[in-house]
């Protein structure tokens, strides 16, 4: 049991440490002894080797002493040192609030918005949301806190896409991203007020990027004969486009599980507008399938030449997260040895991959089929993006009334007309 030695102050005693020694005395372990409430308390308040000095001992216990009898402070060494520790930690999480309030766009994106955009977001969007923050918002915001962004750094992030050449739409795309990621941050009381986008005087050009061009058969036929040239796999991706109205990246990410050859239908899966849809086959797209050796129910369709076959002759691509990302430069040169865009200076009359899909919708309005069809078929979230070929249905109705006037005119020609309506001759009751 160890012994205790008294000090030269009152109230405080120490024990020795059997081994250990602080400078030429062994180390002295202190304690202070006082009542209160009527019991006898001892506490520790610690080793010389950590710097306690029975001086400091005893000004700890005069202090206990005082707030026991004018009732205000802490009243044991316990309580002391909670409430020490309770000012720390209140520090300590005022510190943090002011780091976080001090937080960076970047910081704040990668730290917080993105882990949690991620179990929402397919990858495509989340490798996008990255690339806006990397090559335009992170060089122009820095490590300036978010809460001190405003209209001049989103000025300079819109000169700075302008200055590079970017579309309307891109910047539209890139300060969706900033919106989304402020508006989390209010959501977290990092920022004090809606986006510096929201101000009155800032806008952004307006996207009119609506492609008008359509291929004819001949076109088409041209078109297919030169990429057929270049690559087999680029003029089968583009004839799906055609026939089925795909996106590139639809064709790309296509399984051969999503191709029922049975039932002719092929089903699109995650798609840009997050709705599955079934896309019937043409004749021609069911005998496109029949011809190509068929792969697993994962394995993609057209798989990039990067991926190596397996020794069965298939590609060994087993998910869509590795299709291919970018319309294939044999597709391209196809189109320009066609020459479809010769003389063409219009962006929005400029032939391209996506004209394939156009082509396609626009065959099956001029064909009779209805908006509502059409827009179940391409895939489309709204009727507003279907609604672009609205006008190549009043052309063929247009096409209609000529046709039926020309009638009229040889009818009349030939003999009578019979008038449709007499004032004389009530059709319906009520008629006046």
């Amino acid at each position: 049991m160890s012994k205790w030695y008294k000090t030269d102050f009152k109230g405080v005693r120490y024990r020795k440490h059997p081994t250990r020694k602080h400078g030429v005395q062994m180390d002295h372990y202190y304690v202070i002894t006082y009542k209160f409430s009527g019991r006898t308390i001892t506490e520790a308040v610690g080793w010389a080797t950590d710097g306690n000095k029975p001086s400091d001992a005893f000004e700890l216990l005069r202090k206990l002493k005082r707030n026991q009898k004018t009732g205000k402070g802490p009243c044991t060494l316990a309580e002391m040192r909670e409430e020490s520790e309770a000012e720390k930690m209140a520090k300590r999480r005022e510190l943090a609030a002011e780091e976080l309030r001090n937080i960076s766009f970047k910081t704040f994106f990668k730290d917080t918005f993105l882990p949690d955009s991620k179990t929402r977001w397919k990858p495509e969007t989340t490798r996008k949301a990255e690339e806006h923050v990397k090559n335009w918002i992170d060089p122009v915001t820095g490590a300036t806190p978010m809460r001190e962004i405003g209209l001049t750094q989103v000025n300079r992030i819109r000169g700075k896409l302008a200055d590079a050449g970017r579309s309307a739409r891109m910047q539209q795309y890139v300060f969706r991203t900033f919106a989304m990621v402020w508006n989390a941050a209010l959501d977290h009381g990092l920022v004090d007020g809606p986006s510096p986008t929201k101000s009155g005087s800032f806008r952004l050009p307006k996207v009119d990027n609506e492609r008008q061009r359509y291929l004819t058969i001949d076109e088409e036929n041209k078109l297919l004969a030169e990429v057929l040239k270049k690559s087999k796999q680029a003029h089968d991706m583009a004839v799906v486009s055609l026939d089925a109205g795909l996106r590139f990246g639809e064709v790309a990410s296509l399984t051969w599980g999503c191709v029922d050859k049975e039932n002719g239908l092929l089903r699109i899966l995650d798609t840009k507008s997050g709705r599955d849809r079934n896309v019937p086959m043409t004749m021609r797209l069911n005998a496109l399938f029949e011809s190509m050796m068929s792969g697993n129910s994962s394995d993609l369709v057209f798989p990039p030449k990067t991926q190596k076959p397996k020794q069965d002759g298939t590609a060994s691509a087993s998910a869509t997260s590795r299709r291919q990302r970018q319309i294939p430069s044999s597709f391209k040169r196809g189109l320009e040895d066609a020459k479809l865009n010769e003389g063409v200076e219009n962006p929005k009359m400029r032939a391209s991959f996506h004209t394939l899909r156009h082509t396609c919708a626009s065959r099956m309005v001029q064909a009779g089929v209805d908006l509502y069809r059409v827009q179940r078929l391409l895939g489309h979230s709204t009727p507003v993006m279907t609604a672009r070929y609205s006008k190549l249905a009043d052309d063929d109705l247009r096409q209609a009334v000529v046709a039926m006037e020309q009638d009229g005119k040889i009818r009349k020609s030939k003999g009578k007309v019979i008038k449709f309506y007499r004032k004389d001759v009530k059709i319906f009751p009520g008629d006046r």
